[in-house]
This record gives C-alpha cells, structure tokens and sequence, in this order.
C-alpha cells in the first residue's frame, strides 16, 4: 500500500477505527491470522439452500488457529435437528460436520493486526458466553436467497456473521460487501489467499504445512 512519501509498504495496512466519536487512521502490521472456512455438506437443508442459490458452497465459519479445532458460525444446534440454530462451535470430528465427513471445503488464511485479533477473540469469548440468545435468521436467509436484505440485532445466518465480525473488530469497511453476503464472497477480500481446498476431513494432514505460530484456545 501506499503511505505520505509514495513508497509502498508491504505486509501492512490502514486500520480505520472509530474512538470518542472520531476517525482514527493508523499504519498497522497485519502479523496475525485468522482462518475462513467454506463448506457445503451433503445434508438435505443443504442441497435444497444450493437448488435455490446455485452456488457449490452454502456455508461459511471463522477460526482462529490452523488446524481449525475451534471454528464459529451460525448454524444448527443439534447435528440431527436443523430447525433448532444459533451461534455454534464448530468441530472437524463432530457435530455436523463430524457428521457429514464427505464435506467439501475452502480454507482461506487472512492476515489482520494484533488488534483486530484481539477484538475477534474477545468478541467470539462473549458470544460464547451467551450463545443461547442468538438465534439462527431462518427468515433473513430466505429473504436473502430471493435477493431481500433483513438484519436483525442476535440474529444471523452464517455469511452474515462473519461478514459483521470482520466490519465490527475493524478487519473490513462495511462496503467490501454487497447488501447480501454469500460464503464465496469472502475470496475477494484483500490480505487471503487460499490454502486449502478438498475433503473437510483430510484438512488436518494440510494443516502442519501451514505457517501458524501459537495455536490459541478459547475456553
């Protein structure tokens, strides 16, 4: 990107913050990752959502460590029951995608800056903390399948929950999205790059190639 003198600094990017009612610009490293993860899993629910988006992918979560042992999104509660959804932690080996183990996957690494780390952390630890009064937007969805917006305050989809994740800890300006987020949109944001693509549970043999640093755990 370019700085005031016109050189290009790599590796780094303008965080726009927003503090005491100002805008506050500042150069930051971007030396963290967090991991976005795009599946479709051969469930009913799933096959009918792609009939009607006729897209390959209809599923997206957020991680914070590389061989994805925690990963966090809005879907079903119970891996047998998909009417009853919330905010959910996700697992490779159960759960539903422990359970559909033909899952087809897109792994994509983002780099942010420790503060936006920070604050995807502390805002999924709170989520966490009362996940049950989140609730999944069964209507929001279907509106958003016929191309009608509907946001709601605790509830979501899974594409808008990362999609307002990344605006809110200062990842993303909210105009790096359309009015409807879908889960391949996250390919085109700046700082990703892709580094996986296959069978969900063949990920953990790719995982040790990966660049990681510390694994976190949220508890």
């Amino acid at each position: 990107m370019k700085v005031n003198n016109g050189s290009v600094c790599r590796g780094a990017s303008v965080r726009v913050s927003y503090r005491c009612g100002k805008v506050a610009y500042c150069l930051t490293d971007l030396n963290k990752e967090i991991y976005i993860i795009i599946t479709h899993t051969p469930s009913v629910v799933s096959r009918i959502i792609r009939q009607f988006t006729h897209t390959p992918y209809n599923h997206v979560s957020v991680s914070l460590d590389a061989e994805l042992n925690n990963m966090f999104s809005f879907g079903r509660r119970y891996k047998y029951f998909p009417w009853f959804g919330g905010f959910v932690q996700e697992s490779l080996t159960s759960g539903t995608m422990g359970r559909f183990t033909e899952t087809e996957a897109i792994v994509l690494k983002k780099n942010v800056d420790e503060e936006a780390y920070h604050d995807i952390s502390k805002k999924l630890r709170d989520m966490l903390a009362h996940k049950y009064t989140y609730r999944y937007d069964t209507l929001g969805l279907v509106m958003a399948i016929f191309g009608k917006s509907l946001k709601r305050d605790k509830y979501c989809y899974c594409s808008e929950f990362v999609r307002r994740l990344l605006v809110e800890c200062g990842v993303e300006k909210s105009d790096s999205f359309k009015d409807i987020v879908r889960p391949l949109d996250f390919m085109n944001l700046s700082a990703t790059r892709e580094v996986f693509r296959g069978k969900l549970r063949e990920f953990p043999l790719q995982a040790q190639s990966i660049d990681t640093g510390r694994t976190p755990q949220i508890n």
